[in-house]
């Protein structure tokens, strides 16, 4: 005879603690089991858990009572004392879980709130960004159309709820009318030479210059070297780290102004660019001022305007193709657009990628767009009217020490302190060659001719690259200091250089 209640504890403590409500016996150990555990316990096991024999469902027994077996009252709820000690430990129990519930309900509220800010801030974000984007879409879309490209269209304006204002001067209508006009010109000119006429310097030709003629000892010796120069005819613009501007006349082979006024180095020159003896000039200065000379009848030139232009070093400057305005860069992280007549500034636009400062800047030959290269190894392309950045270009390494437009308006060549050329299709806004030059090569001024076919180099001597490959055509080794500057004549028949050795050289088929 099975002793059922031994059994029943012995279930209880080895299997589940509790009285079953199926017992089953086991016939090989005698013990009393929960039938639904006993049966899963057989199957992962296929042993009794009491004695560890080898047993089957088979080996069960189902006990059959009367009255059905009933769960023992636990002791301690035996009385009423005992009931009421119980019921005070629920409702202590239930008050510490209700106190948790409300911490936890101030807890979730607060980051509610705080996913609710950071939502709302996102979606401030958002909104400059998808205006910023909109932007930047259209300045492209205005740049590809002037470079004849095609171009997404610019997405729609974002809602006026999600715009912010920008602030940012405007160009009034008849200066806007004028770069359209100047433009559009410029660009059917352009589109009517494509290929160079017969009398266009061959490679054979450039590959025979030397140098025909010298203009040394312009500028102090002191402070000694030219920074920058221009040509316009028979004059030869040229600034010096001895602060001051010179004007020199080679039919009459002498220095024909030399204008003082800079208080620390001259950093760019440049002709206004109409083709008469007393056109306008412009000097840059890191002095931080623009200086406008205008003709005089008895010193050659004098001053028409000094602009304070910068609120650090004045880099540099270049004419717009109209003839019309021109435009500075500094070191302020600003470029500024001025009026010739007045030299007073018509829009003033800070750089809006960073704290960066200007080194170069240079027109598009249409005047719509603007190169400009930092002092971050980045050359941002600008969509003038909208003063926007349309693109940037960030290859290099080292600030950017030279920039130049070819005269079909598709390509840019940029350098920058290290030793690479890189030429820019403007039409796919990419990188389309690197020219690698000796290490340590350090290049100062670049310059395409009139019709973008070569590619001329200025930095530790003087080299010819045909623009398309990069392959070598000339090297000029006569000045003993770095280049500063680069002038071909019409239709490639020449070359001319000025170099920190204080002379101006130029090359070509000698008589």
């Amino acid at each position: 005879m099975i002793d059922v209640e031994s059994t029943r504890y012995s279930f209880n403590y080895s299997v589940s603690g509790e009285a079953p409500k199926h017992p089953v016996v086991s016939v090989k150990s005698g013990s009393i089991f929960e039938k639904s555990l006993i049966e899963k316990y057989i199957a992962e096991n296929g042993r009794d858990p009491t004695n560890n024999e080898e047993i089957t469902v088979d080996d069960l027994v189902e006990i059959k009572s009367t009255p059905e077996t009933v769960k023992p009252r636990p002791p301690k709820l035996s009385s009423v004392p005992s009931i009421l000690s119980s019921l005070q430990d629920e409702w202590d129990s239930v008050m510490l879980e209700s106190f948790t519930l409300k911490q936890q309900y101030q807890q979730v509220r607060q980051e509610l709130s705080h996913a609710l800010y950071q939502n709302d801030a996102a979606t401030r974000v958002i909104a400059r960004l998808k205006k910023e984007r909109d932007s930047a879409r259209e300045a492209l879309a205005n740049v590809t159309a002037h470079l004849g490209a095609s171009a997404p269209a610019p997405a729609p304006a974002a809602a006026a709820e999600e715009s912010m204002d920008v602030d940012a001067g405007a160009f009034p209508e008849e200066v806007i009318e004028k770069m359209d006009k100047t433009s559009a010109e410029l660009s059917a000119n352009r589109r009517s030479k494509k290929k160079p006429p017969v009398e266009f310097a061959s490679i054979e030709s450039v590959k025979g210059y030397t140098q025909i003629s010298t203009i040394p000892s312009l500028h102090s010796a002191r402070s000694a070297g030219i920074t920058a120069m221009d040509v316009n005819g028979d004059f030869i613009l040229t600034g010096g780290n001895d602060k001051h501007v010179q004007v020199y006349n080679k039919a009459e082979d002498k220095v024909v102004a030399n204008l003082a006024g800079h208080t620390k180095k001259v950093t760019a020159v440049k002709y206004r660019g109409h083709a008469t003896p007393d056109d306008i000039c412009l000097s840059a200065s890191a002095d931080k001022h623009v200086r406008v000379w205008v003709a005089d009848e008895k010193k050659g030139y004098k001053l028409g305007h000094n602009i304070n232009a910068h609120k650090n070093e004045a880099t540099d400057i270049d004419v717009h193709p109209s003839k019309d305005y021109f435009v500075s860069a500094g070191l302020d992280s600003k470029w500024s657009f001025y009026d010739f007549e007045t030299a007073k500034p018509i829009v003033e636009t800070y750089n809006t990628e960073g704290e960066n400062g200007y080194t170069k800047i240079a027109f598009h030959p249409d005047g719509m767009i603007l190169g400009a290269g930092t002092t971050d190894s980045v050359v941002q392309i600008w969509d003038v009217k909208s003063q926007k950045i349309a693109a940037n270009f960030g290859d290099h390494a080292g600030k950017i020490s030279a920039l130049a437009f070819s005269e079909n308006g598709y390509i840019l060549a940029t350098a920058s302190e290290d030793n690479l050329v890189k030429i820019w299709d403007l039409r796919k806004l990419s990188n389309t060659k690197t020219f690698t030059l000796d290490e340590g090569y350090k290049v100062e001024s670049l310059a395409f001719d009139d019709y973008g076919q070569y590619l001329a180099i200025g930095g530790n001597d003087v080299r010819v690259l045909k623009a398309k490959d990069g392959s070598s055509i000339a090297t000029f080794s006569d000045n003993t200091a770095a280049i500063t500057g680069l002038h071909w004549n019409p239709l490639a028949q020449g070359l001319i250089t000025s170099s920190l050795d204080r002379t101006v050289r130029s090359y070509g088929i000698a008589a």
